[in-house]
């Protein structure tokens, strides 16, 4: 099951990147998928996705779904939690698309690829700890209380952004729907100031310029801390459970 989950987001993640740098491949993009899934050495495949010949023009499906089926497998393997994994898929992904393929898609293109595997990726570490065929906690987790499923009030929140007056600079990057996933996705937990830099790839005064505002309306919590042990969170009405 967990290699079927496996193959599933590979499969997720190599269409739009073909989409995007080679559409003249779309078409063949299933027969494509499917004859390199069922290769019963997956991995050795893709340890052949390695990189391509200076000014390659294009991918294909095997080398992509290679390049992800590799990373994925990696950060799996990390000792850490889901969020450095997603982060190491991000990192390794954006490297290899910026070496083959720079200046074939806009910048905006290529972040808003970026994102997307970002958000599939965490979807996939997250169901690993906590599968959604899980009937309840385990017995380790008895004692502790149960993973609140929506632990973000997203109607509120949706409802606080669309109110808000944000500055004109980096609107493309930072719109209320822009915004409002990131904090979703943080599920109220703490994070800090370069988090927000790298995931909209904004220059740090901008970052701030922006926390500050969702600060001062309210739809932020500060952890009180200065310098670098500075973090922010959801603010109370748009939890449903406080960060740790």
């Amino acid at each position: 099951m967990e290699r079927d989950a496996t193959l599933k987001l590979v499969r997720t993640l190599t269409r739009p990147v073909l989409e995007l740098f080679c559409p003249d491949q779309v078409e063949e993009f299933e027969d494509d998928f499917a004859v390199w899934a069922l290769d019963a050495d997956v991995l050795r495949v893709a340890e052949k996705s390695g990189p391509l010949p200076p000014r390659a023009r294009s991918l294909d499906a095997t080398l992509v779904a290679g390049m992800f089926f590799q990373v994925v497998m990696e950060a799996s393997r990390l000792p850490a939690g889901h969020r450095e994994r997603v982060s190491f898929v991000r990192q390794k992904a954006k490297d290899y698309l910026v070496t083959q393929l720079a200046g074939q898609i806009t910048l905006s293109q290529f972040y808003r690829l970026l994102n997307l595997i970002e958000g599939e990726v965490g979807h996939y570490f997250a169901r690993q700890e906590w599968p959604e065929s899980s009937s309840g906690p385990s017995d380790t987790q008895a004692a502790g209380p149960p993973a609140r499923p929506n632990p973000v009030d997203a109607e509120a929140l949706r409802q606080a952004l669309a109110n808000l007056a944000l500055p004109m600079k980096g609107r493309r990057k930072l719109t209320p729907e822009t915004l409002g996933e990131f904090l979703r996705e943080t599920a109220g937990q703490w994070f800090r100031l370069p988090d927000f830099e790298a995931r909209f790839q904004v220059h740090k005064k901008t970052a701030w310029s922006y926390l500050h505002l969702l600060l001062q309306e309210g739809i932020l919590s500060h952890n009180g801390e200065k310098a670098n042990r500075v973090r922010y969170a959801l603010a109370a009405p748009f939890q449903t459970a406080p960060p740790e």
